[in-house]
């Protein structure tokens, strides 16, 4: 019923029209009768438009112009006019029919009002073609949209997969360095338990998959194994403390985001100094937001220290991660410690709690 609304507009003023006219003339009609000869014929429209939208999308008019498709518009256009000018014959000859008045022959009534409202009938035919092609180029822009929105979220994905791919060789490589190292000392016995934690976190690594978030518990999980291979190498020289609140435990983290942090502060911090050095991880929330936070007490940061610039792997490969998966909620600082020598490299993201998104 929805349809019949649109074309009972220009039935309802062809109506008024025709009465207007007629008291003007010498036969004045009523204005029933009046309905009854136009609003019937424009419904011819109401099962043509859905055929002449698709009649549209199959034969567009845009440029540049194709005979066929002017030529098949045009027959359409010819054949509605026929189609309305015999609904209006009919209309017409009923109603002499109930006047009782006489009529002119069918077919010469029918080629009348054919011709005669072929004009009217091009440029309703006009609106039907104007309102299939917005209405298509709606549908095209949307799918575009949608297209668009697909390929971003597929090239994101790709590129966060891409990202901690390349994470893995790089811890991998490190702590078989470590490991060599342990081994050129004939620490045979801390290289053992070294591989023992290397397998153990390897397994971890394969199960997580394209996991790009987990639990902060996992994260510390995973990294507390990692520490127990570095103190295995650094032994004495390197003391971790872990100040993390068990309200965010729950919180959902980037995969690895922690490890780089760790691995920069034991590199550029804990292994440059001569005598024992001091790591501490912290984990709080504020606000919605949660902060992680790695601290060591080595050297600092040099002088004209840019994160732009100067970082490495690890930590470019942090940040990047970081505003791919939370835009700019998503940050990653590094500062020198307030008291004297250190470095506090600090990540805030949006805190979430709930199922890990796949990348």
């Amino acid at each position: 019923m929805w349809r019949l609304g649109p074309w009972t507009a220009p039935g309802v003023l062809s109506a008024v029209e025709t009465y207007f006219f007629a008291l003007s003339s010498a036969r004045p009609i009523e204005l029933w009768r009046a309905f009854a000869t136009q609003v019937p014929a424009w419904y011819v429209w109401v099962p043509a438009t859905p055929w002449l939208f698709l009649l549209a999308r199959r034969f567009p008019l845009g440029r540049p112009f194709q005979a066929r498709s002017v030529g098949v518009h045009l027959l359409a256009w010819v054949g509605m006019g026929g189609a309305f000018g015999l609904a209006y014959t009919l209309c017409n000859l009923a109603l002499a029919r109930d006047m009782g008045g006489a009529s002119l022959e069918f077919s010469r009534m029918l080629l009348r009002f054919w011709l005669g409202w072929l004009p009217m009938m091009a440029m309703a035919y006009a609106a039907v073609l104007g309102i299939a092609h917005a209405l298509d180029s709606q549908r095209r822009e949307r799918e575009q949209e949608r297209q668009s929105a697909r390929l971003a979220v597929e090239l994101a994905d790709a590129r966060l997969q891409a990202l901690q791919t390349q994470l893995h060789p790089h811890f991998l490589f490190n702590t078989l360095n470590a490991i060599v190292v342990l081994v050129r000392e004939k620490e045979t016995d801390a290289a053992a338990r070294m591989l023992v934690a290397l397998s153990d976190i390897l397994r971890r690594l394969l199960q997580q998959g394209a996991t790009q978030e987990v639990s902060l518990r996992e994260e510390v999980s995973l990294l507390s194994r990692y520490l127990e291979i570095q103190q295995l190498r650094f032994q004495d020289r390197l003391r971790v403390s872990w100040e993390v609140e068990d309200a965010v435990l729950d919180a959902r983290v980037p995969y690895l985001v922690l490890q780089p942090l760790v691995e920069n502060a034991i590199r550029h911090g804990v292994s440059m100094r001569t005598a024992a050095g001091a790591l501490t991880i912290r984990a709080r929330h504020q606000d919605g937001v949660l902060t992680l936070m790695v601290e060591d007490d080595g050297p600092g940061l040099p002088a004209a220290f840019s994160l732009e610039r100067g970082a490495g792997i690890g930590l470019a490969n942090t940040r990047e991660r970081l505003t791919r998966l939370y835009g700019d909620a998503g940050r990653l600082g590094l500062t020198s410690r307030q008291m004297g020598t250190g470095v506090v490299a600090t990540v805030e993201l949006p805190l979430r709690r709930g199922e890990a998104g796949n990348g």
